[in-house]
């Protein structure tokens, strides 16, 4: 069996020198806990983050940062303190929130959870007293993590979102700081790109749990990429025996790793709905396919997710899904497609799921 393709840590306590080894070892984090991923769904698709960081002693900035470092620094000024959550922060989080992608917080202070498990600090970065930018990061005994950064649009010839990262990797410096940890992109060309022209970054790698260096993320083998290769497999099969079905993304996979009483909860990214209420999927931990019957997952039946304006909710399976019986699973595509003919029941119209498909 593989890795889990998601993993959750809500820790108790969590000290610098923990940060800095969860950071070494492909974890990040989110609102108020640790995650690391293989498969995240992103921009109507799934995608496999890839981590990156700076080897702080190595670095060097580029011509063309440096300009834009030495150039803000004369127009606006900063400041750098413990995080706080304020009414001009939040006015900066939904001016930027368009910026964002699929799932939308409905505001800072749920978005970025402020917690003594972490030592979280804000540089705020000022026009004169106005407030355009604040970009947050957590410290570990020798590294930074970057979190979050918010601009204000109308300063966006001004690249604030880039200069507080400058900001904070001069701060990662000056305190002797090894690694500087900016997130992640992703396996192909994405909006989060902007991240490597940071310098050159050590790109984590899942397989070996190193971090390899001179090696272009987007040419990295991912777990996205291998589902959807065998999601196409089994798609050939089954439209090769005429078997109806519709993919879909299903956005709450993560939910059956956030602990032992979600694991009843399906958990692939990528899915084929059969019209009989059946679900085919390829599951990437044991390596096969697998057919499931599931119904909606009565205690968050109603549950109301703020999404981006680009979400194409066709390509999407909303509804989060309880596992009620696991039929069959093969490393073969045409024995799953032999074992769909023989227990198939086809409707007329593919219309079978709906809020009243469950089972108190």
């Amino acid at each position: 069996m593989n890795d889990p393709i998601l993993q959750y840590y809500l820790p108790h306590h969590l000290s610098p020198k923990r940060l800095d080894r969860y950071l070494a070892s492909g974890w990040f984090r989110t609102v108020n806990m640790l995650f690391r991923a293989k498969v995240t769904c992103f921009d109507n698709d799934i995608c496999s983050p890839i981590n990156i960081r700076l080897k702080l002693s190595e670095h060097t900035l580029s011509k063309r940062l440096r300009k834009l470092d030495n150039r803000n620094k004369k127009i606006f000024r900063h400041e750098i303190r413990k995080a706080t959550i304020t009414r001009e922060k939040e006015e900066l989080f939904h001016l930027h929130q368009r910026r964002f992608r699929s799932f939308l917080s409905n505001s800072l202070e749920e978005f970025l959870v402020l917690t003594p498990r972490f030592d979280t600090y804000e540089i705020n970065v000022y026009d004169e007293d106005r407030l355009i930018a604040v970009s947050y990061f957590d410290q570990g005994e020798s590294s930074l993590m970057s979190l979050l950064g918010l601009f204000d649009p109308g300063y966006a010839s001004y690249s604030l979102g880039m200069y507080t990262m400058l900001l904070e990797i001069e701060y990662a410096k000056s305190t002797d700081r090894m690694w500087y940890y900016p997130g992640y992109v992703h396996e192909r060309p994405s909006i989060y790109d902007y991240k490597l022209r940071l310098g050159k970054s050590e790109v984590y790698d899942w397989d070996t749990k190193r971090w390899l260096r001179n090696i272009d993320p987007h040419t990295q083998p991912n777990c996205a990429d291998h589902i959807k290769v065998q999601t196409a497999i089994l798609e050939t099969h089954l439209q090769s025996a005429g078997i109806v079905f519709q993919r879909k993304i299903y956005l709450f996979f993560g939910w059956h790793y956030f602990n032992s009483l979600y694991e009843q909860l399906f958990h692939c990214p990528l899915l084929l709905m059969l019209p009989d209420g059946r679900v085919v999927a390829y599951d990437p931990e044991n390596e096969v396919y697998i057919c499931n019957k599931v119904e909606i997952y009565v205690p968050f039946r109603d549950i109301q997710m703020t999404l981006a304006p680009d979400f194409d909710a066709s390509m999407h399976h909303t509804d989060v899904m309880r596992v009620v019986e696991k039929l069959y699973q093969t490393p073969n595509p045409a024995d799953m497609v032999n074992y769909l003919k023989k227990t198939i029941s086809m409707p007329y119209e593919f219309n079978w799921w709906s809020k009243n498909h469950v089972t108190n």
